[in-house]
Order: structure tokens, then sequence, then C-alpha cells
């Protein structure tokens, strides 16, 4: 039988020594690997909690490092763009440090400032990294929904996967897509094509959640975007589940 801890192994080992990436040179999978897990919001909040444990329990809190940003988008980690500071939340784990920052009886958290993500990956030196992002350009592509918009979040796309897959150790990539959106359920499958899509291409895993849970309004949450509850475990569940698949 196939434990949790048993599959962590296994799979990170398995992206180590079959790279995802034609110019890759091989992850080294041994005793001091180490999984880089970047997110949005979502993140900051119960699905990233559930995450994040699941990661620290079966590697070792030493080897887990989280950062999320509420509000950031791909962009807003490359070196060359703006800087992103977040007014409503993060959540930043490292073998020394742990904080969560959230709105706290209506009071907004202090603002945190989104990290780029080159010297994450130069001081790290991740071997597999995990990304859940793209739920913030959900609003730029309701305001524009084109095919113009499109390439413009496609180049900065490229741009994020082109850092990590050249950076040291050219670590594995991961993407986890946003999940189901009953606000932005028009135009969200956009991004999670041009998410697969961008897999493709660029060989690099990609978790499709989209179908794993559904929205409900006053259950699920209550914007429409952020999962709470019950359903934010549900979701989490699922990308394990999917994870498990790939073995």
């Amino acid at each position: 039988m196939i434990t949790c801890r048993h599959f962590i192994v296994f799979f990170f080992g398995f992206l180590a020594v079959f790279p995802l990436h034609a110019g890759y040179t091989k992850p080294i999978f041994s005793g001091s690997q180490k999984v880089l897990y970047i997110g949005d919001s979502l993140t900051v909040g119960p699905f990233g909690r559930e995450l994040q444990n699941f990661l620290c329990e079966n590697l070792s809190e030493k080897r887990v490092y989280v950062y999320a940003s509420c509000g950031s988008s791909p962009e807003h980690w490359l070196d060359h763009e703006p800087a992103h500071v977040s007014k409503c939340g993060c959540r930043v784990k490292t073998p020394s440090l742990f904080m969560v920052r959230e709105f706290e009886k209506g009071r907004p958290p202090e603002p945190f400032a989104t990290p780029k993500l080159s010297p994450l990956l130069d001081r790290i030196r991740p071997t597999t990294v995990i990304v859940q992002l793209g739920t913030n350009w959900f609003d730029l592509l309701e305001q524009h929904p084109s095919a113009e918009e499109i390439a413009r979040l496609e180049v900065f796309l490229t741009a994020f996967v082109d850092t990590i897959q050249n950076s040291p150790g050219r670590p594995a990539l991961l993407w986890i897509t946003p999940p189901d959106s009953s606000r932005f359920r028009a135009i969200q499958g956009k991004v999670t094509k041009l998410l697969i899509a961008t897999g493709k291409r660029k060989r690099f895993t990609v978790i499709d959640s989209s179908s794993m849970v559904r929205y409900e309004p006053g259950h699920s949450g209550g914007d429409g975007v952020h999962y709470y509850g019950a359903s934010a475990i549900t979701w989490a569940d699922g990308v394990k589940k999917r994870l498990l698949n790939l073995l």
C-alpha cells in the first residue's frame, strides 16, 4: 500500500529522474531536495494551508518553502516588472519563518511586498517548483477578453516559466490551475487553456483544477472566487489525488 509519504518521495523522484523540459539538466533527488511553492490569495487561504501541511508532513519542514501574495499574478514575480505590494494578505513559510497575514475583524493586513522569482530561486535552489497562479488574470480578461490580451499574458507566462526552467539546478515545474469560479465562469477557461497549452509547449506538468470542485456562493465562499471551509479541502484533496495519478 502506497502511503502519502511514499508518494511524495516517488513523485518528486520521478520528476527529477525524468525531466519535463528538453533542455533540462536533471534535478538531483536526494536527501537535500527542496520544494518551492508559489501562489496567490488561494494559497494564502485554506487551500494553501492544506497543501503546505501535506508537503511538510511528507518532505519535512526544512525542505518546504512557501511564498503566496494575495492579488499577485505571474508578471508580479518577474524581476523586470514593477513591484507588487499586496494589501490583502500573504503566506510565507521557510525553515526559519512562518507567517500568515489576512484580514482580521475587517482590518486589512500589513502590506506585503511580493518577492521576485529569480532571487528566490537563486537562494533556495529548489528541486521542484509548484505554482498556483492565474486567478487574478480573470479580472483582466473580463475587461479585455481579446486575443491580444491573451497574447500579452502569454508573454508574462513564458517569461515566468523560463525563469524557473533556466534557474540553477533546472527544477521541475508543476502548475495548479485556478479552480471553478462562479463569478468568472464565462472567461476562466481562457486562463486554463493558456496554462495547459503553455505546459505542453514548455514541457511542464499542469494540474487542471477547474472540474475538481464547483463554486457554490454561500457555501464555498462569499465572493465567487475564494474557497473556504469544506470546499477548500475538497479542492486540496482533488489536487492530492491528481498527484497520485501521476505515478
